[in-house]
């Protein structure tokens, strides 16, 4: 098997893999600044929240737009756990639709990808290495699609 890539900070090779990249994408009419600034908004749904989704939208940075997107102050959406995965790949198959980043990712030939998260289990791998590494999946499975439209 190839040696893994790992990806994690801004510091790091490969950091453009990372939803805090600075690389946006336009959705529905609006600009987003980072695929982690879409990804926090997608967890208040409805017109009771457009300003909320909005301010996410704006934050500063995409650890701001986290930050915005884990409070619990505001509900999120009851059915989240089912669908975070799907609408993590949308933003990644929109980010990723962008020539340049097109190239880089398929330029990782078919080495795994790893987020290096110390911190998150679910996206990354974890601190003890076996976290689920879901953002790593999905973004294998957004090269391969790449590959496959030629």
């Amino acid at each position: 098997m190839s040696e893994p890539i790992y990806f994690y900070s801004k510091t790091t090779e490969y950091s453009e893999l990372s939803n805090f990249a600075p690389f946006g994408f336009e959705d529905e009419g609006v600009y987003w600044p980072t695929a982690e600034h879409y990804f926090q908004a997608q967890k208040f749904p409805g017109a009771e929240h457009t300003e909320y989704r909005e301010k996410i939208c704006r934050a500063k940075t995409p650890r701001d737009a986290k930050t915005l997107g884990r409070t619990r102050r505001i509900a999120i959406r009851s059915d989240w756990d089912d669908v975070k995965d799907g609408i993590m790949l949308y933003a990644l198959r929109k980010k990723f639709a962008c020539k340049e980043l097109r190239q880089l990712l398929l330029g990782t030939g078919d080495r795994p990808l790893v987020e290096d998260s110390p911190s998150d289990t679910y996206w990354g791998r974890g601190r003890s290495g076996d976290g689920k590494n879901r953002l790593g999946q999905l973004l294998m499975q957004v090269r391969a699609e790449l590959r496959a439209a030629g």
